[in-house]
């Protein structure tokens, strides 16, 4: 699945420079708050109407969300061991960046002043949260780098000459990736490296490190701002 999203993602690049018309681009940025499985920041830099006769634009998104960092008992015993001490002031931070290129398409419905915008295209994400188990001498952190797929519906309202308010509603869908924690990495088909095994002999899984950490898989996001 990843090979065939990173050659999309260089298809629709080399496409769209390929095809970029003599006429001058309208630039804009955006600036956005919301929330994406906790709170979440971006910008925006993009172009709108890059072609001639179609209401096609093209834009990159950069953002950051402070997302819940999953569960810190079970992340000791399945990057680390059983050991549970400390585990009672088990500290975490950290969160998910995320990069969005996206190919925007106007709608021809609008509501009033309200223009719609449909947008589309690849993901790419680093979930990296660091634990801190205070009183039992531990600190390490869990990371994944994920890519995928996303879009959504954005409207557009003017409030003065040169700025509108933005609303935007996405979904993303990230396949599971590998999970990566002190010397263990947990893969989506269990052809683990360095898994733990418990005192019961039970030899921990791809399923247990999903539950430990809060690695995206389909996420939705909901992000308020300005556009200028």
């Amino acid at each position: 699945m990843l090979p065939n999203t990173r050659t999309w993602m260089m298809a629709f690049l080399a496409a769209a420079l390929i095809s970029l018309p003599a006429h001058a681009l309208e630039k804009y940025d955006m600036l956005m708050g919301g929330f994406y499985d906790g709170p979440s920041v971006s910008g925006t830099f993009g172009f709108s109407d890059i072609f001639t006769n179609v209401p096609i634009g093209a834009e990159v998104e950069l953002g950051y969300s402070w997302t819940p960092a999953g569960n810190g008992i079970l992340a000791r015993r399945v990057f680390i061991n059983d050991n549970t001490g400390g585990n009672d002031d088990a500290q975490s931070s950290g969160g998910f960046l995320d990069l969005g290129i996206n190919a925007t398409y106007l709608l021809p419905q609008t509501y009033g002043p309200v223009k719609f915008y449909a947008f589309a295209g690849p993901r790419f994400g680093r979930y990296d949260v660091r634990w801190d188990y205070v009183g039992g001498d531990e600190d390490f952190d869990i990371t994944s780098w994920v890519f995928g797929l996303g879009g959504g519906i954005r409207g557009v309202m003017p409030l003065g000459k040169q700025i509108n308010a933005v609303l935007q509603l996405g979904i993303d869908y990230y396949p599971r990736s590998s999970i990566y924690g002190h010397d263990a990495t947990y893969y989506p088909n269990n052809s683990n490296v360095n898994a733990r095994t418990n005192d019961q002999g039970y030899t921990y899984t791809y399923q247990d490190a999903e539950n430990a950490t809060t690695v995206p898989h389909i996420r939705p996001r909901v992000m308020v701002g300005i556009q200028f």
